[in-house]
């Protein structure tokens, strides 16, 4: 198996390494202090594709491999922990759960948008008692018509104050839930109108 990075992953390497020197580099220990949000940073990346690195164009994506994204990673890393830790969520989590699962609908309503850069996505699965342990989490989602009502609570949510919508999972299979079987859990498209209440922690190291 040959290692080796291709020309394309190259010119991605390049890419992302001026950029998160030229863009990110100068401000970062300023942003850190004052623990600023930068969104105009997201659409900068956005612009170059990072957003999308392996969303299919079809979606408004790049169209580009998983080796590419781990390139953007690594090299955003370099510069600024958040920015990778934000493309891991916004991307790696929420964008390609929904090129995988989503409906057509939903992929032309937010799966373009977010490779675009013009929604910022959040993933939504850790709870104050359960985080690598999925089955453990206690938020419900209960059927009233055509509607679901989700209650619950989230901890540790990265992007969770800043994100136009997240992706919320919740139990909707109860007796399921008491047999910790993880297929009676659902995952909801959650917009922050629909009543999603957020908060900030203040004093993260970075992320």
């Amino acid at each position: 198996m040959d290692f080796a990075l291709n020309k394309e992953h190259e010119m991605v390497t390049s890419t992302v390494r001026s950029f998160a020197q030229r863009e990110v580099a100068p401000v970062i220990a300023k942003n850190d202090e004052m623990q600023y949000f930068d969104r105009d940073i997201l659409k900068k990346m956005a612009q170059l594709g990072f957003l999308g690195i392996c969303i299919p164009q079809a979606y408004g994506g790049a169209g580009m491999d998983y080796v590419s994204l781990g390139i953007v990673c690594e090299e955003l890393e370099a510069v600024d922990t958040s920015l990778r830790v934000i493309l891991s969520v916004h991307t790696g989590l929420n964008s390609l759960t929904m090129l995988t699962w989503a409906t057509e609908e939903q992929k032309q309503k937010y799966l373009i948008p977010q490779a675009r850069g013009e929604r910022i996505a959040a993933f939504g699965l850790t709870e104050p008692n359960a985080g690598s342990d999925v089955v453990g989490i206690q938020s419900t989602a209960v059927k009233q018509g055509d509607s679901y009502i989700l209650n619950g609570e989230k901890m540790w949510i990265s992007l969770a104050d800043v994100a136009d919508h997240h992706l919320i999972y919740a139990w909707t299979d109860l007796d399921k839930k008491k047999r910790r079987d993880h297929s009676g859990m659902s995952c909801f498209i959650v917009e922050r109108e629909m009543g999603l209440q957020t908060g900030t922690i203040h004093g993260k190291l970075g992320i």
